[in-house]
């Protein structure tokens, strides 16, 4: 099935649907009235939610309560299958869970039980696309699996991260200084052993700021620092600090200090740098 994975839509009267994705398809920022899960059997996705953007691929599973506001993009290798369900179709497993949904985004699954609940997945698609008898009962049964599942593992990851105060994230943080030209957020979470999902959750609890966010502010730390002591030019100050882009130097710049380089450096960086105060 995994071979061919032709893109499919499938919707009940009785508040469900399974949809499967691949190449490049994504939905901008929205909101609905059902559950949604989300999971690729291969490639990576990206999900924006609660102003963030987090990538994810097999092995997390990306979870959004109704009516909240959310994007997701299928990148071109990736195989993603949707799964819609709205709380009347499971009154049942949606009272039991209620509040521990509201601290689900995207879970990471144990290595040793992808294939469990890839297989659970594939067992909901397939009795959906077929529908024999007793189809609806068979699938809130395993959605019942699924979802205690999830929340388990939900739990353990949590219980995980309040060990992670324990890590020195100075390591991190000076590798993102001794690689700032090249560095991503998620050769940072490579490095760090972690998911870039759970890692970045981990770096903005510990740091204060996303990773994303943190390596820009970096990057343009050492920009402004040459465009004052050196006389390089401000395309070659852009690439050597890691943007490739002089468009988007420049952008990115006048985002956090309110000026552009040519200004910056005119008037010897006296400018007030852009905050959150001065938006």
């Amino acid at each position: 099935m995994l071979n061919s994975w032709p893109p499919i839509y499938m919707e009940s009267d009785k508040g469900m649907g399974v949809s499967r994705y691949k190449t490049s398809y994504g939905m901008s920022l929205h909101s609905h009235n059902y559950f949604e899960l989300e999971y690729p059997f291969t490639g990576n996705c990206r999900q924006v939610f609660k102003n963030d953007s987090f990538e994810f691929t097999r092995g997390d599973i990306a979870f959004f309560k109704p009516d909240s506001r959310h994007a997701f993009f299928v990148s071109d290798e990736a195989k993603m299958l949707r799964i819609t369900i709205k709380p009347t179709y499971m009154p049942k497993i949606y009272d039991r869970f209620e509040d521990e949904f509201n601290n689900m985004n995207i879970i990471r699954i144990p290595s040793n039980e992808v294939k469990r609940v890839e297989g659970i997945l594939l067992a909901i698609e397939n009795e959906f696309e077929h529908q024999n008898d007793y189809y609806s009962e068979v699938i809130s049964a395993y959605l019942e699996v699924l979802f205690a599942l999830i929340i388990r593992f939900n739990q353990e990851s949590e219980f995980e991260e309040k060990k992670s105060y324990a890590i020195d994230f100075k390591v991190f943080l000076t590798y993102i200084d001794n690689n700032l030209k090249t560095v991503t957020p998620s050769g940072v979470a490579e490095y760090s052993g972690y998911n870039f999902p759970y890692f970045s959750k981990l770096f903005k609890k510990n740091i204060g700021v996303n990773l994303s966010e943190y390596i820009n502010l970096q990057k343009l730390e050492l920009a402004s620092k040459l465009l004052l002591e050196t006389k390089k030019s401000i395309e070659f100050i852009g690439y050597e600090v890691g943007f490739n882009h002089k468009s988007y130097f420049h952008r990115i710049f006048k985002r956090y200090y309110g000026v552009t380089p040519e200004e910056y450096r005119k008037t010897g960086g006296r400018l007030k740098k852009y905050t959150s105060e001065t938006k």
